[in-house]
């Protein structure tokens, strides 16, 4: 006799997982459609299209699992938030940062949802997307190597032996002699400083072309708060006397005509402060010197702050798109009196 098919329901992180896989895929996808209409260099193009092809298979999975689990597919985005006669508003260059970027948000995020998923077609399904997101990120950065776009983190000496620290003044960065800074330090300070400066030319570009003013004010205050922290990163580097790396600035046009929505838009200003604060709450675990800590836990409640008014905005226009939630229990027994 065949054992009955019993369906197990998702759990809170199985939906989780699947609704911002969806919200995120649904605003990349139009954006990569318009990059891939408008980028000229073939070895880049083979990249956004392998990108764009990857997303649109996701987004019709992600559909065909909603729609088994009878659960509302999102409204995310679509075509509609892109004006794809718009003048080219970033550069080639500046286009392959953005897929990388894509690439390695994956890893992290594909990565936590088969982590915290139980159900095997689940579990299968972020295994295949943690591939992919790889795959993504390696052919980004093979093309950024290959075209000498790579910026490499800072190189230090080899030491000429193992050495135990005997000192608890390793750990001191406010009074007296600083230590050099760690690999590791050094390697999230880096990748932070890179991380902020993309995220500063994204929005230099929304900041000359959004339509509402609110919204250019809002992305010209997250420029200042990206450069403050690049600025101070810089300095962390420059005491070990190690360089910073570039901007990208200069990989935004002149263009004031917007190719994207404002509620698009604001959406990925949005993903990037939320990538922001979960890459620096990674770097405080890893970094042992107290000031370098003290940097990075500011760091985190501007952002923060920055992430809220973004909130509101999104509230107020209508944008923001309810995610998956708790029963109110208190409010029907309320409703029901």
């Amino acid at each position: 006799m065949d054992k009955m098919e019993h369906h197990i329901d998702l759990t809170s992180a199985e939906l989780a997982a699947l609704w911002t896989s969806y919200m995120t895929e649904s605003a990349s996808n139009p954006i990569l459609k318009y990059f891939s209409k408008i980028v000229v260099d073939e070895e880049i193009t083979q990249v956004i299209n392998f990108t764009l092809q990857k997303s649109t298979e996701h987004l019709s999975t992600l559909k065909e699992i909603f729609n088994k689990e009878n659960y509302p597919i999102p409204i995310g985005f679509s075509d509609e938030d892109v004006n794809f006669d718009a003048p080219r508003l970033y550069s080639d260059t500046y286009m392959l940062y953005f897929i990388r970027n894509l690439g390695k948000a994956g890893i992290a995020a594909d990565g936590m949802a088969f982590s915290t998923s139980a159900r095997k077609d689940i579990r299968d399904l972020y295994f295949h997307y943690l591939i992919e997101a790889a795959k993504v990120e390696d052919a980004a950065k093979e093309v950024m190597l290959s075209k000498g776009l790579f910026i490499r983190p800072p190189y230090i000496a080899t030491p000429d032996h193992p050495d135990i620290v005997k000192k608890q003044n390793f750990l001191r960065g406010w009074f007296g002699d600083r230590r050099t800074l760690t690999a590791d330090e050094i390697a999230h300070i880096f990748m932070n400083h890179t991380n902020n400066a993309n995220g500063k030319a994204l929005l230099i570009g929304f900041a000359q072309t959004a339509g509402s003013e609110e919204l250019r004010n809002h992305f010209v205050r997250g420029i200042d708060l990206a450069k403050s922290i690049m600025e101070s990163l810089s300095q962390l580097l420059e005491e070990s006397t190690l360089p910073s790396p570039m901007t990208w600035d200069t990989e935004v046009t002149d263009s004031t005509i917007s190719p994207f929505s404002d509620k698009l838009m604001l959406f990925h200003v949005m993903s990037l402060n939320g990538i922001g604060i979960g890459n620096i709450g990674g770097s405080l675990a890893l970094s042992l010197r107290r000031d370098i800590a003290a940097k990075y836990f500011k760091m985190i409640k501007d952002i923060g702050l920055y992430a809220e008014d973004g909130v509101n905005i999104m509230i107020k226009n209508g944008w923001f798109e309810r995610p998956p939630q708790a029963i109110d229990r208190e409010f029907l027994s309320k409703k029901k009196t």
